[in-house]
């Protein structure tokens, strides 16, 4: 493997293990935090360098493991500028490694060099990535919030639950993250709308389907809270099944048609 795949490979995994020691253990130097950055700077740089492979003169590589490697990239890139003024660092311990397998997939299994998307729909392609990215952050943080509340249900006060930010600041991040990616999700669905030329031969059907059906669960997640109340457990498993919906509607919809039916 290249050294440029080798460096943000090796910096998200060390990143990763160095926010998993901190949350674990009582033993951490000063220095932590300064070192973690350090190491992520290093790996969004990286990473985002080799993902610049993907444009060419006559429009953008998009095949399926480099998209996946693009969304992991975003989400990592977003997590690590947020975590300056928001306490959400702690999401790291599953983003960051997550990121670093993106990154040899997609170096192992790049893909068909002749699948590539039109400059002009890349903008529609780049709205869904977004989305796609803030909604990761918000399933990550349903992950961790359902730890917590487990935890603290079962009065398990230990270092993780300690360094850990407060139940209401975690569900407020949550909730924040859910309707920016919510936003962005609408206008991807509206984008692609200018894009589609006929709704079968491009395969699109059951892509569309899905999308709409996680937008349909994420809007009926955000007004169930808004108006409802919603919160807790019936919020964190919602919206980590609209996402898992999400997913499938592109990334399923990817393999099937470059895997499978190749």
């Amino acid at each position: 493997m290249p050294l440029l795949h080798t460096l943000p490979f090796i910096a998200y995994l060390l990143a990763g293990l160095l926010l998993t020691r901190y949350f674990l253990l009582d033993t951490v130097t000063s220095q932590h935090r300064l070192v973690v950055n350090l190491m992520l700077l290093v790996a969004v740089s990286s990473h985002g360098y080799i993902l610049f492979e993907m444009w060419q003169h006559n429009g953008v590589f998009f095949g399926l493991t480099v998209s996946v490697s693009f969304v992991a990239w975003v989400v990592a890139t977003l997590l690590f500028l947020t975590s300056f003024t928001k306490p959400i660092h702690s999401l790291g311990m599953l983003v960051y490694p997550l990121s670093a397998i993106a990154v040899i997939v997609s170096f192992l299994f790049p893909g068909s060099e002749g699948k590539l998307l039109s400059i002009s729909i890349a903008a529609h392609v780049f709205l869904s990535i977004g989305a796609y990215a803030l909604l990761a952050l918000a399933v990550g943080q349903s992950i961790l919030l359902s730890i917590q509340e487990r935890l603290l249900h079962e009065h398990n006060f230990n270092t993780f639950v300690d360094k850990l930010p407060a139940l209401q600041t975690m569900e407020d991040f949550l909730y924040q993250t859910l309707k920016m990616g919510f936003l962005l999700l609408t206008l991807s669905l509206i984008s692609g709308y200018f894009y589609i030329s006929d709704f079968f031969t491009q395969q699109l059907t059951y892509k569309t389907i899905l999308s709409v059906m996680a937008w349909i669960g994420f809007a009926v997640i955000l007004f169930g809270h808004m108006i409802f109340g919603w919160r807790g457990k019936l919020i964190v498993l919602s919206t980590q099944v609209a996402f898992a919906v999400l997913v499938l509607s592109y990334f399923g919809t990817k393999f099937f048609i470059e895997v499978l039916a190749a």
